[in-house]
């Protein structure tokens, strides 16, 4: 990997290193060090981020629409938003996430990403109440942890654009931008109208594949394609939400967060994880930890498959929360932090099995969503 850096906001080696996929399709992964997910981070580091980006687009033409990511830019995406509205003041940013979850709602539209090993997104109609800004946002903001050839996001873009051809703008938003100038008047073009390109750092890469490297197989996924999971996500970013209104969840509030996760009388630092595409709410948490002076650090599960080596130097591999038979992963946990898992249903601390495989609690703090 020879990787040539053009403008850096950030030392590059602050923010990203490097790995090795468990997918043939594409054997190289940039592994951000700033986002929260394959490697623990503080979470004002965290948020210094999304403030970063946030300042990019707090002023572009409302009403406004930002789509975040799955299952890797969820709490970037939403950060971005969250701190665009709240420093600016403004009620017309609309946010919401991809997402690779069923639910039997109205689907806005899907897309394909080619070199995932999980490839499918939806995007599902906001409720009523939030449709007609769905529907009239003049800007378009689409959030990811980085850009290799912006295929993704164009195809996004593509996507919504048939549903609201007033789009004026599109913002594609990433930490780490590896596009040249010829393919971004490629993605210009493709679109129709003026982007930005905001990003922390950017620059190119090139990747030369060792011919005598394996090619590690995909895991085998044994998920129904019919399994809908209406009854068991509680999230409300996979159906729309106005950015700017978050607040700790009154569970939280309520009650003392040191009585719900029984770690009042431990003096170790605290590991605050995610779940999958549930990542803002307990990074949020882990903030708020943060700032009433513990120690801690925020990471998430994930479905990636990555291969122990370069930037990671541990592995747990368990089922999925949903019930789905798809393998995830837990990477980089710090042995010595006591893990505090956020989980977004109820249902799921009884039944998942890695908080008793890394000797961790487990809660939840979303409502129940629908029918569940």
């Amino acid at each position: 990997m020879t990787v040539t850096v053009r403008r850096e906001e950030l030392p590059l080696e602050d923010c990203v290193t490097f790995a090795t996929r468990q997918n043939p399709r594409r054997l190289y992964l940039f592994v951000s060090k700033v986002l929260g997910k394959h490697w623990p981070v503080r979470p004002s580091v965290m948020r210094g981020i999304q403030a970063r980006l946030a300042a990019r687009i707090a002023t572009l033409t409302g009403p406004m629409l930002v789509i975040g990511l799955a299952e890797t830019a969820t709490a970037l995406g939403r950060g971005v938003a969250e701190e665009a509205a709240s420093r600016s003041g403004r009620d017309d940013i609309l946010y919401l996430q991809t997402t690779r979850y069923r639910l039997s709602r109205p689907l806005a539209f899907g897309f394909d990403e080619r070199h995932s090993h999980a490839p499918d997104h939806a995007v599902y109609w906001p409720d009523p109440a939030l449709q007609p800004l769905f529907r009239a946002a003049r800007t378009l903001v689409l959030v990811d942890d980085e850009m290799s050839t912006g295929r993704t996001l164009a195809e996004l873009a593509r996507a919504y654009l048939r549903l609201n051809p007033g789009v004026e703008r599109v913002a594609l938003v990433c930490i780490t931008n590896w596009l040249n100038d010829a393919r971004r008047r490629e993605l210009v073009e493709a679109l129709d109208r003026p982007i930005l390109f905001p990003a922390l750092i950017e620059g190119g890469f090139h990747f030369e594949p060792d011919p005598a490297f394996p090619p590690p197989p995909l895991p085998t996924v044994v998920a129904g394609p019919t399994r809908d999971h209406d009854g068991i996500v509680a999230d409300p970013a996979r159906i729309g939400l106005i950015a700017g209104r978050w607040r700790l969840p009154e569970s939280i509030g309520s009650l003392s967060l040191w009585e719900r996760v029984r770690v009042r009388a431990s003096d170790r630092p605290l590991a605050v994880i995610g779940t999958g595409e549930y990542a803002y709410t307990p990074f949020r948490i882990a903030l708020e930890l943060e700032e009433q002076g513990y120690d801690v650090r925020f990471q998430s599960t994930t479905r990636s498959p990555i291969l122990v080596g370069d930037a990671i130097a541990s592995r747990r591999e368990f089922p999925d929360n949903y019930g789905d038979g798809i393998p995830n992963y837990l990477y980089n946990l710090e042995s010595d932090r006591l893990p505090v898992i956020v989980y977004e249903h109820p249902a799921m601390p009884a039944t998942h099995p890695l908080p008793g495989e890394i000797g961790g609690h487990a809660f939840t703090v979303e409502e129940p969503c629908r029918e569940s």
